[in-house]
């Protein structure tokens, strides 16, 4: 995810990549779709809000993804609203009052799958969250039959338990211990983190120490939540763009039942992972799966890149106009090693031009499984 001074562009002002499909779906046909499409037939109930999708927690500028020739046969694709194997959804900001509303707002544009961030991504600070908005969460989950282990709420970006200050650090662990225990009070089962980032002068071995110190800690302290350590993109002095460091905390956590990985995709194709092609996409997992565990896999951000294979930056782009593309994402919704996890947006999205439900329905009209939502 991005930080608060990368903003993307607006589509207007981009110049036309190669990997823009020639034919474009009217602005209008999409929107009229939209407003035609009901999740499952369900009427949503006062619980709904109009929420944005956000990138690194800060509502872009970028309009929505509209020259994806694909999208012509999506509205008929998932009509009969048949369960598949994968769950889709988006992350999700609140834009007026009540956790609880993410989860309907992301049951009206057909996701199966959030995230969300649990206070200000950019701030220390965050009020208690209240008994009754938890319990107005809880109950929304109930409603809609979203089950805890395809929510995935996300840490603030301030937080570092690489961070070899020892003021950051504390304010880092102390974070962390909050978040679980906000988890636990809105039953949710699952916390995705970035590990962290140490400084130049910093050894990796010290950063795997501290974060895994960090998270024995909070482990100490709040039962019940798996921390997710989120792959990156090889960036600075960030931890985790190699499956080796994630191990490396991994086996330095005390209690391995609650610790998990959440691979993002922008960040491993940023890291040298080619995900544009299938034999990429295999190469990967079969890495992961032999460095980490495919037992630790989680969860799934899925991202397209607007950097080039192996950049080493974290800027996310909508599906099938960066340079993983539209292939790459068909091999990756039918990749049966993600089946039955929670897979996440995290692409640009303007709330003045529509919501994510259209990059939702374009990563389910590529699943060729059984189920077609």
């Amino acid at each position: 995810m991005k930080g608060a001074g990368e903003r993307t562009r607006s589509l207007k002002s981009r110049k036309k990549s190669n990997q823009q499909p020639a034919s474009q779906i009217q602005e209008s046909t999409l929107k009229s779709k939209s407003r035609q499409r009901k999740h499952q037939g369900q009427s949503l109930t006062a619980c709904s809000v109009k929420c944005s999708m956000v990138e690194g927690g800060t509502e872009t500028e970028t309009e929505p993804s509209q020259a994806l020739n694909e999208r012509e046969a999506v509205s008929s694709v998932r009509k009969s609203g048949t369960k598949s194997e994968k769950y889709v959804g988006a992350h999700l900001s609140i834009q007026a009052g009540g956790i609880w509303k993410a989860v309907s707002h992301s049951v009206e544009i057909g996701g199966r799958a959030l995230g969300l961030f649990l206070r200000s991504p950019r701030s220390w600070r965050a009020r208690p969250l209240e008994e009754k908005a938890a319990e107005r969460f809880r109950l929304c989950c109930k409603e809609y039959d979203f089950p805890a282990r395809f929510i995935l709420p996300h840490s603030p970006y301030v937080m570092n338990l690489g961070s070899p200050k020892p003021d950051v650090y504390e304010k880092s662990r102390t974070m962390l211990v909050e978040e679980l225990q906000c988890c636990r009070q809105l039953g949710l089962t699952l916390y995705n983190m970035h590990p962290g980032a140490g400084i130049d002068a910093t050894s990796v071995d010290e950063c795997l120490n501290r974060i895994a110190d960090g998270i024995n800690y909070a482990h100490g302290l709040v039962e019940g939540v798996t921390v997710v350590l989120e792959n990156m993109s090889c960036q600075g002095t960030t931890i985790g763009g190699k499956f080796e460091e994630l191990r490396g905390i991994i086996d330095r956590v005390q209690d391995k039942s609650r610790i998990g990985v959440c691979l993002d995709t922008c960040h491993a194709f940023a890291a040298g992972y080619d995900l544009s092609k299938k034999e990429g996409l295999q190469k990967m997992l079969n890495e992961f799966s032999s460095v980490v565990g495919l037992h630790y896999l989680k969860a799934v951000h899925v991202n397209d890149s607007k950097g080039a294979l192996g950049c080493h930056l974290d800027r996310h782009e909508n599906i099938g106009r960066g340079h993983i593309g539209l292939e790459g994402f068909r091999h990756i919704m039918n990749e049966p090693r993600f089946n039955d996890l929670p897979m996440i947006l995290e692409t640009p999205y303007s709330p003045v031009h529509g919501d994510p439900r259209e990059e939702i329905e374009l990563l389910y009209s590529f699943y060729k499984g059984k189920g077609n939502t």
